[in-house]
């Protein structure tokens, strides 16, 4: 312990002295350690922390899939539910959940929260227990039975001030009365922590039935029984879907060719399933910041240990040995290091802080980013490896240390073996390698982004207002009153000052909610092995295209008349008009939704519902601006196929925000109990669905610019201590006639070598990551040779100035005086 404080103190007192090069390394450390300390949190939040759930491995997550029909979602049906509870044994607990928003209180402020609706099973399967009263029973699974809440923890304090008399009160959800049977624990939340409630739900007899099959609405978990595997799951939903297959042999052939199938996934791969390969490639991203750094400080103890050759080599002939040295070398380095942890976890804290206006503050599954032990513990861990890597390049240089060979030196600089200069050579390779790699990364998703950006959504989201109005079935229970509401709103809403247009829709493009059902074209045929499609679908009000600005191709818009006393009419986008009608107009023709599972294979029968296309639309971006093969989108008219939840659409004059007070004035004019929620201008929705590409393009571009300045350093670096190594030959050379010029040219060439072998390095390496930058591109090769001229151009100034400034120094050598030093 005596030698160890010994070694800490001459260390600092080593590293006091020589002020400069500590402040250096300790900022390229601290840096680096910190890019790397803020990733990794939320890669430990996101990717490697369990569900805070007990057992958590346990937890499978299950939909339908008919990815040949343009539905690969994530949701499950009713009556696959009760097959699995009856056909399945792998199984403990199976629920149904779904987040909704419901409507709390009466007259007096009412507002609009977050409920989880699930069956009672889930509670039990998630292994809760209430820190007041109880969880669902079975029997309030069933119908009638529902008027039941559990309270989260958060809102029993908010609502109640956590009184033990708020279970066996009421609380008014969507204009009716539901007894508070229980509180979950502080602290516990299941995936989104914006729930406030959670509530049963029951089935009637008619989503139980087999003609509710494939009516997909409702996220699905299962928890396995001890020892049994995912695979196991699997096979056993497989066998239980080829045998359904057989029982309906008129939807067999159609279901292969949608592809369907039901995938079985552990929930937490589920949950971060859009995340993952983003976050991984950040990771990797922020060790090659790390390794240039550390790369930048090992070359600067190298030249610092040449420096100190002369005081290393009289220790030694004093009587300390190599393995004393080494260890004092090594208590340095592992003394910059700490201090590089501590600032990088200051820098790793401040970053995680700011990633709330990235929106990256909240993970998948419901929990907050945070500097945890976990995260501490693996950056010192960190930055003890990287100080042993540091260390260990200058300690075997002491192997070969001779020293009388040192004692005859007389350059001012101590010796520079041609081993040495090598190795520094090597790591400046590496770091324009790592660098130029970096460069490649964030050049790639920077043109993907501008890309992006440069896809037309279908409308225009400028001075566009969105919010949305939920009528509660409990006083609007028909749909000739829901359809009055939305009429009388909107003529209110017309009427406003500054509002241009208004309309309002069942599903906002790029509101993270979507619907999607089968249609037919009357009288297409369909060609052997060719599927079904499942398009969007959504109900709309007159004024809602004007609104949105979707230009209208063929045909007409909705208007008044096409109420529940006209035909039955629809409109379609282009992509479904290219689909069924190649060649023709689509204006006039009729399609069809079947009603049973016959009429799939058989054509249209006594029950299936008719419309006729009276208009063709421009196509609309519904899940986002990147999403891929959509098949296709067609719209009712709200009068024919009322909705209950809508998004109300106003085109303003002016700031759509203006209007919020005024708009929320007429909703509740017209029912006092009805929150006007979700209000955001549609330009942000679209900002807010490219947070997801924006975010890793700007983090890229960030660590891009640190190892760019890194390995400019560190060429600079080299090249000015050879400089000042080689003075007495670039004297010699002068004396003998080379000018400044030719002195210029030499060191810069030597730079540009240094360069050139780098890129060639950092091309190879780019290439060998190519298909991993492929899952985060969009409109833009791994390999782009652009984006690759661009980055060659760009590190080939920042280089050529690095080399520059020790070229210009050497070239104004005087050749007396590097001559006449000693």
């Amino acid at each position: 312990m005596e030698r160890l404080l010994q070694d800490l103190n001459f260390a600092a007192r080593i590293l006091w002295k020589d002020r400069g090069f500590a402040i250096t390394a300790l900022l390229t450390l601290g840096i680096c350690i910190g890019a790397n300390a803020a990733i990794f949190a939320i890669v430990n939040s996101v990717l490697l922390r369990p569900l805070p759930v007990p057992e958590a491995a346990q937890l499978v997550h299950m939909y339908n899939a008919y990815p040949a029909a343009g539905v690969t979602g994530g949701s499950t049906g009713v009556t696959d539910y009760y097959d699995r509870l009856k056909e399945t044994t792998v199984f403990q607990e199976q629920a149904l959940y779904n987040t909704r928003g419901v409507t709390l209180g009466g007259q007096a402020e009412p507002q609009r929260v977050v409920a989880m609706v699930s069956t009672p099973s889930l509670l039990r399967l998630l292994r809760v227990q209430p820190v007041r009263g109880r969880v669902f029973s079975e029997e309030e699974g069933e119908i009638g039975k529902t008027s039941k809440a559990i309270l989260t923890y958060a809102s029993w304090q908010q609502w109640f001030g956590g009184q033990d008399s708020a279970v066996g009160r009421d609380v008014r959800i969507n204009g009716e009365p539901f007894a508070i049977v229980g509180v979950l624990p502080q602290g516990f939340s299941f995936l989104d922590p914006d729930v406030k409630l959670w509530i049963p739900v029951a089935f009637t007899s008619e989503e139980k039935s087999d003609d509710n099959r494939h009516s997909n609405n409702w996220s699905y978990v299962a928890r396995l029984r001890p020892g049994a595997t995912v695979a196991q799951a699997r096979q056993q939903i497989d066998a239980l879907n080829a045998r359904n297959l057989d029982r309906f042999p008129n939807l067999k052939q159609i279901l292969i060719n949608a592809g369907f199938n039901t995938v079985v996934v552990p929930l937490q791969d589920y949950l971060v399933r859009d995340i993952r390969s983003t976050l991984y490639l950040l990771w990797g991203g922020v060790v090659f910041v790390l390794l240039v750094g550390g790369v930048n400080v090992t070359n600067l103890m190298l030249v610092r240990s040449s420096a100190r050759m002369k005081e290393l080599a009289t220790r030694h002939a004093l009587g300390a040995g190599l393995g004393r040295i080494a260890g004092q070398l090594l208590t340095e380095t592992i003394l910059l290091a700490v201090g590089g942890a501590v600032l990088g976890l200051g820098l790793g804290y401040a970053g995680v802080r700011s990633l709330a206006r990235l929106s990256l503050d909240a993970t998948p599954q419901g929990t907050a980013v945070a500097i945890d032990a976990t995260v501490v513990a693996f950056t010192f861990g960190l930055a003890l490896a990287l100080a042993i890597l540091i260390g260990l390049i200058p300690i075997l240089s002491l192997r070969h240390m001779n020293l009388s060979q040192i004692f005859r030196e007389e350059g001012r600089s101590g010796t520079a073996s041609r081993g040495a200069r090598v190795v520094r050579r090597a790591l400046v390779t590496a770091q324009v390698a790592f660098a130029f790699m970096l460069l490649i990364g964030a050049g790639l998703l920077l043109a993907s982004f501008q890309r992006v950006l440069a896809v037309r959504p279908g409308f225009e989201p400028t001075r566009v207002l969105t919010g949305r109005v939920s009528p509660p079935a409990a006083r609007y229970k028909e749909d000739a009153q829901l359809i009055a509401f939305w009429n009388q709103l909107l003529d209110r809403v017309r009427g406003l000052p500054g509002v241009q247009a208004a309309g309002a829709t069942t599903n906002i493009p790029l509101g993270g909610d979507f619907s999607d059902s089968v249609i037919l074209a009357e009288g297409y045929a369909m060609s052997p092995g060719e599927s079904l499609i499942s398009p969007y679908n959504s109900s709309i009000s007159p004024g809602y295209f004007e609104a949105m600005t979707i230009p209208l191709k063929r045909g007409r818009f909705f208007t008044a008349s096409d109420d529940e006393r006209a035909p039955k009419v629809l409109i379609i986008d282009e992509r479904l008009a290219e689909r069924f009608w190649k060649n023709g107009d689509p204006v006039g023709r009729r399609m069809w939704k079947p009603d049973s599972a016959e009429e799939f294979t058989q054509g249209p029968g006594p029950k299936s519902r008719f419309y006729t296309v009276v208009g063709v639309v421009g196509n609309v971006r519904t899940t986002g601006l990147t999403e891929k093969d959509p098949v296709g989108a067609y719209y009712f008219p709200l009068a024919q196929n009322a909705g209950r939840g809508m998004t109300l659409v106003t085109r303003t004059a002016g700031e759509p925000e203006s209007l919020v007070g005024a708009i929320r004035q007429q909703v509740t004019a017209m029912d006092p109990e009805l929150p006007f929620f979700a209000v955001k201008p549609m330009q942000l929705r679209v900002e807010e669905s490219l947070v997801s590409r924006k975010t890793p393009m700007m983090l890229a571009t960030l660590f891009g610019a640190i190892a760019l300045f890194l390995a400019a350093v560190g060429i600079y670096g080299v090249l000015a201590y050879q400089v000042a190594q080689r003075r007495k030959e670039i004297g010699i050379r002068m004396a003998l006639g080379s000018d400044g010029r030719r002195i210029f040219g030499l060191i810069v060439s030597e730079g540009l070598w240094l360069l050139g072998l780098g890129i060639g390095v950092g091309l190879a390496g780019a290439f060998a990551i190519r298909r991993l930058m492929e899952t985060q591109l969009f409109g833009v090769q791994p390999m782009d040779p652009v984006v690759l001229a661009l980055v060659t151009g760009v590190l080939g100034v920042v280089a050529l100035l690095a080399c520059a400034v020790p070229a210009r120094r050497a070239a104004r050598i005087d050749p007396l005086i590097a001559l006449s030093e000693q």
